[in-house]
């Protein structure tokens, strides 16, 4: 396995990854982010009985008490305030590894942002507004709290339901627990397989957004615009909240909604209204969840000989008919073994994002190499960005490889420009250009990179070879 790798949980506890996800969770992975966040607005239809009313209540528990204490006050830095501020400092657990880090400590809020917070709930408290929600609504006021933070202050508020989900999942799927203490209070949870000293809590995936709506001014406005009755209080409370996007468009939404309760509760019920649904773990249209049954699969089932080059340093040429073996092995599964199916959705209507299907052909190419005692290494930086993939056989047998979807609006100057500035940061001449014909692919694209190639040869260099492969949904044999 490439140190390099995601590891996922299921990896790491050997188990199918569908086993995991039977069980209602996530299969995170250990070692890389997942950038999937909780999302408050989400907890109270979740699918699980038992975590949504314990979530559920403990998140409406916070903040009824900090709205019954900012009631209360009545200066700035009273007994009441000091007491709200409190509860509204966060820090960051890191044991769910989901967001930008997958550390136990990080930046939540702080000292500044908290007071910030609490000033402006106390504007909209004194307004007469006393729901919860409030405070995932300022998050789209107040610089600095983005999908990380909204996703620390949620998983501090329900640890104790996270904690009990995940003793019952564990349960379910066979996986012991130990005793560890998360903010001074024992919960029985796994270890983290590659770090034992720290637990894992695990995610019911119903309440996940790939970004949470308070940090998503696309999902507010589309929200707004798509249903009539809200369009027409938001053009008269509030004014068009989907344009607010700088910060100087954030203070003319915040100054709209903080007119009055009527145009406060507006805003509240758009968010609400925006917060429709979860993140597709199923489909993961963003290639947020690595391919792990995938990756332990391919090898068996479609099996490729590249024995001939392992247990040795590899020339340029060698490394690069591995190279070639690899991309021409998994053009044939995409376009004549099913592996196409990978790169839509369930209803075979829309694609993928590339990050997937970077992913889907990293997966491949590592059971491959794996399967064959080979090297392959991801996501190198030589100092002029990071490149998809690098197969290397020694420090002058390096060949890259760019993997780009047809759709992509710089799919030429990624051939033209991206992978030769990666070739020369990498000091290699061999490269490969793989693209994912998923729709898109104009004669003008055609044309602008097979005239790159072309140039290159007129001028005397070695061209970047492309690949052309069709991942296009395709019928079944009965209906051709």
């Amino acid at each position: 396995m490439s140190e390099d790798e995601p590891i996922t949980l299921s990896m790491a506890w050997g188990i199918a990854q569908d086993v995991i996800t039977r069980a209602g969770a996530i299969d995170v992975t250990l070692n890389c982010d997942t950038n999937l966040f909780i999302d408050p607005l989400l907890l109270s239809e979740a699918s699980n009985k038992d975590f949504r009313e314990c979530a559920s209540t403990a998140y409406e528990g916070r903040f009824n008490q900090l709205i019954e204490l900012l009631a209360a006050s009545k200066s700035v830095d009273d007994a009441a305030w000091r007491a709200a501020k409190k509860k509204i400092s966060f820090h960051e657990i890191g044991y769910t590894h989901l967001g930008y880090s997958s550390g136990t400590s990080g930046s939540g809020f702080g000292d500044k942002l908290a007071g910030n917070l609490i000033s402006t709930a106390k504007e909209v408290v004194s307004l007469g507004v006393d729901n919860p929600n409030l405070f995932v609504a300022l998050a789209l006021f107040e610089d600095g709290v983005g999908a990380d933070r909204i996703s620390d202050m949620t998983t501090n508020i329900i640890v104790a339901c996270l904690a009990r989900f995940t003793a019952s999942a564990c349960s379910d799927i066979g996986v012991a627990t130990e005793k560890f203490k998360i903010g001074g209070v024992f919960y029985d949870l796994p270890p983290n397989p590659i770090k034992r000293s720290e637990p894992i809590l695990l995610v019911p995936k119903d309440v996940v957004r790939d970004l949470p709506v308070a940090s998503d001014w696309n999902s507010v406005g589309s929200a707004a615009r798509e249903t009539e009755d809200l369009r027409e209080r938001v053009n008269a409370h509030i004014g068009e909240i989907w344009k607010a996007k700088t910060r100087k468009d954030k203070e003319e939404v915040r100054k709209n909604a903080m007119r009055s309760k009527a145009s406060f509760e507006t805003f509240l019920e758009v968010i609400r209204n925006a917060a429709d649904e979860s993140y597709d773990v199923k489909n993961d249209h963003r290639g947020e969840i690595y391919p792990a049954d995938l990756r332990r699969g391919i090898s068996r089932a479609q099996p490729l000989d590249l024995h001939k080059y392992s247990n040795r340093k590899l020339s340029l040429d060698e490394v690069d008919e591995v190279v070639v073996a690899i991309i021409s092995q998994f053009k044939d599964l995409v376009e004549n073994r099913g592996l196409w199916k990978e790169f839509w959705d369930d209803r075979q209507e829309n694609p993928r994002l590339e990050k997937a299907m970077q992913r889907i052909f990293y997966a491949v190419a590592l059971s491959y190499c794996e399967a064959n005692d080979l090297d392959i290494s991801p996501e190198s930086d030589g100092g002029a960005g990071p490149v998809d993939f690098k197969v290397s056989g020694g420090a002058r047998s390096k060949v890259l490889l760019e993997l780009k979807r047809s759709t992509n609006p710089k799919l030429v100057d990624g051939y033209t420009k991206q992978l030769e500035a990666y070739r020369a940061s990498e000091g290699t001449t061999r490269a490969h250009y793989v693209v994912i014909d998923v729709g898109g692919l104009t004669p003008a694209k055609m044309k602008g990179l097979s005239d790159a190639r072309s140039d290159l040869i007129k001028a005397g260099l070695e061209p970047s070879e492309f690949v052309i492969i069709d991942g296009g949904v395709q019928k079944s044999a009965s209906k051709r």
